[in-house]
């Protein structure tokens, strides 16, 4: 009875320790190369997930101005606009209508961001969430901002000016997205967000309240103070000599109650009070927020009180403080509109560009992102991933050129062998089985080891790469990592950029059930392919010519 294949194979493998030797060495080497890369696409891939999982990306729009300044057309037009003005008086300055002088000097048109747009952009199928904040200052000459450790130097005898922040949303993006913490108290519902109430709601952080000696339910007053012109037609000024009672002409303002309490997460390095990320903080600190109506409403008496004051005075009243009132464009646009729009996804940024770009009235508005710094680490794991990628197929090309050169070669040395198997009736068929078990078996040997070293060596290897590339894109940083500002610092988001070592933290390397199956699958059919040419070898053996 004929040995069956797979006893010879065995057998084979057990009797030629050399040449096994070399196999399991060369598919070690090969295969921890291949894992190597297989290994980089699943850190990739789960790097991504943890991201995802704590990054949702937060957009906004703002005034491009940079970009707009530098257009051709907009450039001839200030030129025309400087030629016309270059002789103006003071008197002329006041009187000046903007809007017309735009015109005749051909300024392109620059549009006005609408709340319908805001609507429009926020029903996109990207955007998950969507409000917009009207913002404005209120003064109080009894609270206090909150400080930290910085010595702003307040003037004695002026009030003291509040950032309030409006919105129309009972879940606002402040507190969804995660930089705003409500500790005490609760978020506005329905009924506070409909005008019609002498009193209004604020929630304030928690240091602003310790400051003030306030808690939820406190009241506070915080008002519009509309001031006498002078002789000039001016209507501000500083110090306490301009905050008096008799220079004052209208108290414009509200009556709000504490509902809530908010902390804004500390920042890592807190040693320096003047740095970047530390005023922010203060800045957000002293945030209030309350519902939008209650800034149109206070704005709106504001304005009117600004018309009528001239009335209670023998200056002359400025042009452009004849206005009309009741122009609906005028009533909405002159309150500084902020939307925000709290994205489903990182990858979901640039077809919400491509959407949102069709609602915005002109090139004169840009849409700008907080992503917590996944852009940067996105970028670079892209970088990774085509490096990777080039390494996988040009290892699969290595491994299918040398195993089946190195087969090939060994298979001429056992030709007799062959030749005797076919001489003696042993079908083509199990003698492919035999060579095929014989590569398999060594290299599942080899492959299981490699898994192991390539995850390893590529957890090191690539971890390095990663860091240094984005060591390299904050040293790229434009601002140089000093003082910049942008929308967000407006609204009151503070920045949630992670650092490297926050990113270095997500990159996960640890193997998968998928990574390990990918792995085998690649190897393994690598290792069955190069056996093909070796295999065509077998099939075209003629025994006569072989054991002549």
């Amino acid at each position: 009875m004929h040995m069956n294949f797979f006893k010879r194979a065995t057998t084979s493998i057990l009797r030629r320790p050399g040449k096994t030797i070399i196999l399991l060495l060369l598919v070690l080497i090969l295969g921890s190369v291949i894992a190597g890369a297989i290994s980089v696409e699943g850190a990739i891939s789960n790097t991504d997930a943890n991201l995802r999982q704590n990054m949702l990306p937060i957009a906004s729009v703002s005034e491009d101005w940079q970009n707009w300044h530098e257009r051709e057309d907009v450039i001839a037009a200030q030129e025309r606009i400087d030629e016309i003005t270059a002789n103006f008086t003071d008197e002329d300055w006041r009187a000046v209508n903007w809007e017309a002088l735009h015109e005749e000097a051909g300024m392109p048109y620059q549009g006005r961001l609408m709340p319908d747009m805001i609507r429009a952009i926020g029903r996109l199928p990207e955007v998950r969430f969507y409000d917009f904040t009207i913002q404005n200052s209120l003064q109080s000459f009894e609270l206090e901002e909150y400080t930290g450790d910085q010595d702003w130097g307040r003037m004695e005898g002026e009030p003291t000016w509040f950032t309030m922040r409006g919105t129309s949303s009972t879940d606002m993006v402040h507190f969804n997205s995660g930089n705003f913490q409500l500790v005490q108290g609760r978020q506005f519902e329905d009924q506070d967000l409909e005008p019609g109430s002498q009193t209004s709601h604020i929630i304030v952080s928690t240091e602003f309240a310790n400051q003030n000696n306030l808690s939820i339910g406190s009241m506070v007053s915080l008002n519009n103070y509309v001031m006498f012109p002078d002789e000039n037609g001016d209507m501000w000024g500083w110090g306490p000599d301009f905050w008096t009672e008799e220079n004052i002409y209208a108290q414009i303002g509200l009556e709000f109650e504490i509902i809530g309490l908010f902390e804004v997460p500390a920042i890592e390095d807190d040693s320096d009070p003047w740095s970047q990320e530390n005023q922010n903080r203060i800045r957000s600190l002293n945030s209030i927020f309350t519902p939008n109506w209650a800034l149109e409403d206070i704005m709106r008496r504001t304005e009117q009180a600004h018309i009528t004051v001239w009335d209670a005075t023998d200056v002359e009243r400025p042009d452009w403080m004849g206005q009309i009132l009741d122009d609906e464009e005028r009533e909405e646009t002159q309150m500084h509109i902020i939307p925000l729009f709290l994205l489903n996804d990182p990858d979901d940024i640039e077809s919400f560009i491509e959407a949102a770009n069709e609602y915005l009235p002109s090139d004169y508005w840009q849409l700008e992102f907080r992503s917590g710094g996944f852009d940067d680490i996105s970028s670079s794991m892209e970088t990774m991933q085509t490096i990777a990628n080039w390494i996988l197929y040009v290892s699969i090309g290595a491994t299918l050129l040398i195993l089946s050169l190195l087969i090939t070669l060994f298979l001429r040395d056992r030709r007799y062998e062959m030749g005797v198997y076919l001489a003696l009736g042993e079908k083509k068929g199990k003698i492919i089985s035999q060579i095929l078990l014989e590569v398999v078996v060594t290299s599942f040997v080899a492959i299981t080891f490699s898994v192991f070293v390539g995850s390893l060596i590529s957890g090191a290897v690539s971890h390095n790469m990663l860091m240094n590339q984005l060591t390299a894109e904050v040293n790229d940083d434009p601002w140089g990592g000093g003082w910049h500002w942008d929308i967000f610092d407006q609204i009151g988001i503070p920045s949630d950029d992670m650092s490297i070592e926050d990113m270095m933290a997500a990159y996960d390397v640890s193997l998968t059930p998928r990574t390990i199956g990918m792995f085998y699958v690649i190897g393994l059919g690598a290792v069955i392919v190069s056996s093909l040419i070796p295999v065509i070898y077998v099939v075209t053996l003629n025994p006569k010519k072989v054991l002549m």
